[in-house]
């Protein structure tokens, strides 16, 4: 499982979670060291495998262990293995959002339920409030959202950042989390995979002005994987492998985002 994914779904569950249940996933611990997931004491319950009756027992601490009291088998203590619990750093998530973003006027904070705002992008062009949802799987999902961010200051756009689920919400945009932003556990974090213009369908102006900051570089890695014959034919791997030289190269500055890596490869093949 990538490790976006592996997020989202802890995420969307919205509680702690066992460990056990995806401590074999790669990223896992990757995540934990990151900040992303942190450990959150010990589940609330097990399904009990010890009787006849099927029955989830609520995890307790007696007598210096921890276990579970079953009617027919009594206390039975269990291994920490096996009810340490996780779950998602939901502020951490936040603040890695408002930095992947570029946030301007962020205020990463929880607002109401499940509702947080990660903050604004703003243009020429338009202002887009960005916001984090657990799920938005549900009308009641959807009328949550739509009652908490009534109360929000007007913006051009809303775009709604959901950990699964992409129920509409009337007069915002919803996207899954997983097309927006890439999760490097090797010390990257996030970074953002699309243009916020897209995702909500805004009209893009192209004012003109002084150059991207990244340009020179991409253009020079770009022209150099071509004229070498090292590039990929296919725009996303090759946006990809380009960034990671970027990257190598340049271990201790902000990468550009995977969209406008692509774009730079487009033009640069299109004579642009």
């Amino acid at each position: 499982m990538q490790p976006i994914a592996l997020l989202c779904e802890i995420a969307a569950q919205g509680r702690k979670v066992a460990a056990s249940a995806y401590i074999d996933e790669p990223c896992f611990e990757a995540l934990l060291t990151d900040g992303f997931l942190e450990a959150a004491g010990v589940i609330q319950s097990m399904p009990c495998p010890n009787c006849d009756a099927l029955h989830d027992a609520e995890i307790v601490h007696h007598d210096g262990r921890d276990g579970y009291f079953c009617a027919e088998a009594g206390f039975v203590p269990v291994d920490m293995s096996e009810i340490a619990a996780v779950r998602a750093n939901v502020p951490k998530i936040i603040a890695a959002l408002a930095d992947a973003f570029e946030c301007r006027a962020r205020k990463p904070s929880p607002l109401a339920g499940a509702t947080c705002r990660v903050g604004r992008v703003t243009s020429e062009a338009c202002d887009i409030a960005i916001y984090f949802h657990g799920t938005l799987q549900t009308e009641d999902d959807a009328a949550e959202v739509s009652a908490v961010l009534a109360r929000e200051p007007r913006s051009t756009y809303q775009l709604i950042l959901s950990a699964i689920g992409i129920l509409q919400v009337p007069g915002m945009k919803t996207v899954p989390l997983s097309d927006a932003i890439e999760l490097d556990t090797l010390g990257a974090g996030f970074r953002s995979i699309a243009d916020l213009r897209d995702l909500v369908g805004a009209a893009r102006k192209n004012p003109g002005g002084a150059p991207n900051r990244y340009g020179e570089t991409l253009t020079s890695l770009i022209n150099e994987r071509m004229t070498s014959g090292m590039a990929f034919d296919g725009r996303n791997a090759e946006a990809k492998a380009v960034l990671s030289k970027f990257i190598e190269l340049n271990p201790g500055q902000k990468p550009p985002s995977t969209s406008l890596v692509r774009d730079y490869v487009s033009k640069i093949r299109t004579g642009q």
